[in-house]
Formats: structure tokens, sequence, C-alpha cells
């Protein structure tokens, strides 16, 4: 599968902001205001969306024991998701949708439970 065709798909499966650079593909899952994602080749596609924070390492355990094939680590200092793409496609697009809002409303949570008294509003 090439990155137009994933591009294709991501556009049909309802993805905004579908995008291609250098052979990754950029998309977001959900609203215009949603966190975006992307989308790289080796050895297979792999999704991945990340978040500005460390979550907690007992979450990451926590989420990654009932995610085991859409793990979550810390990657240049940040949380990110990552899934590898296999068939069929659109049901693995789909998942990724509901797996990418569930990440990103997690980590508003682990955010605001991270920050110091008197930190924003």
């Amino acid at each position: 599968m090439t990155s137009d065709d994933l591009a294709a798909a991501l556009q049909a499966a309802g993805f905004l902001g579908v995008d291609q650079e250098g052979g990754i593909v950029f998309a977001r899952a959900g609203g215009p205001a949603a966190p975006e994602f992307q989308a790289r080749f080796d050895s297979g596609w792999h999704l991945s969306l990340s978040r500005p924070l460390r979550a907690p390492l007992a979450s990451i355990t926590a989420w990654n024991i009932a995610h085991p094939d859409a793990p979550l680590d810390i990657h240049h200092g940040e949380t990110r998701l990552t899934l590898s793409l296999h068939m069929p496609l659109a049901d693995q697009l789909q998942r990724w949708a509901r797996l990418a809002e569930g990440f990103t409303a997690q980590s508003v949570l682990w955010r605001r439970a991270q920050r110091a008294g008197g930190e924003g509003m």
C-alpha cells in the first residue's frame, strides 16, 4: 500500500486534514481541532499520535495492558500512542479513531493532574 492509497483510505474513512509530505501521511481523527497524527511506513504502516506531556508510568502500564497492540511510550519527551495497521484496513482505521480520541481525552486528565498550584486557569 502506497502513501497515496493510505491517504485515500483515511479520507474515505472520514479523517480530516489528510496530507502527505516525504512519504509520511498526516491526518486528524475527529474535528478540525483534534491533534494531528502521522503514518510512517517501515515494514508496514504505523500510525502515531503524540501529546506534549509525560503520562505517569502506572498509567502507561495500565493502558498497555488494556491495549497491547496500541501501546503508549515516551518519545522525545512526549507520550505517544502507536498502532500498526493490518487488514481489513477500514476496521483498523475506525479502531484508530476511537483509540486516538480516548488517548487525547486521557491526556487532558493526566495534564490537569500534573499542574502545579495556581498554574493555568
